[in-house]
């Protein structure tokens, strides 16, 4: 019996197919070299220079998140290193909710949805690849 009182049940979210993932990868790895390059820039400010092993710290934080949401804890590196890989953990765990990808839904029409984060993860390795071969 329907009890008009309780709310309906929430549907699990519907990921459309994106209509070209390789020009979307493409895409957001501009935009997070982008991130990448900037970060960079301030890191050595303070007299840090981001090695490729860092990198892959910060990287392998984010495959985490994107699986079980959890934070990461970059211990074994000195307080401004630490600061630096979280800063940059935070600015490119965001960027799922701000890069948002287009499926054509007609002629003359686009939808854009959310990235999914297997999506996410396959541009985190593609990022992997380019600049920590």
């Amino acid at each position: 019996m329907d009890d008009p009182g309780l709310p309906e049940p929430a549907s699990a979210p519907v990921f459309p197919e994106i209509d070209n993932p390789r020009r979307e990868k493409s895409r957001i790895l501009g935009r997070l070299l982008a991130i990448i390059g900037d970060h960079s820039v301030s890191a050595e400010r303070v007299g840090v220079r981001l090695s490729p092993t860092d990198l892959k710290l910060v990287f392998e934080a984010l495959r985490a998140h994107a699986c079980s949401g959890s934070a990461p804890d970059f211990i074994g590196h000195d307080e401004i290193r630490r600061y630096v890989l979280g800063t940059l953990f935070a600015e490119l765990v965001e960027e799922p909710s701000n890069i948002l990808y287009t499926t054509s839904t007609g002629p003359d029409t686009m939808r854009y949805g959310a990235m999914t984060p297997a999506f996410w993860i396959e541009c985190l390795d593609l990022l992997e690849r380019t600049i920590c071969p």
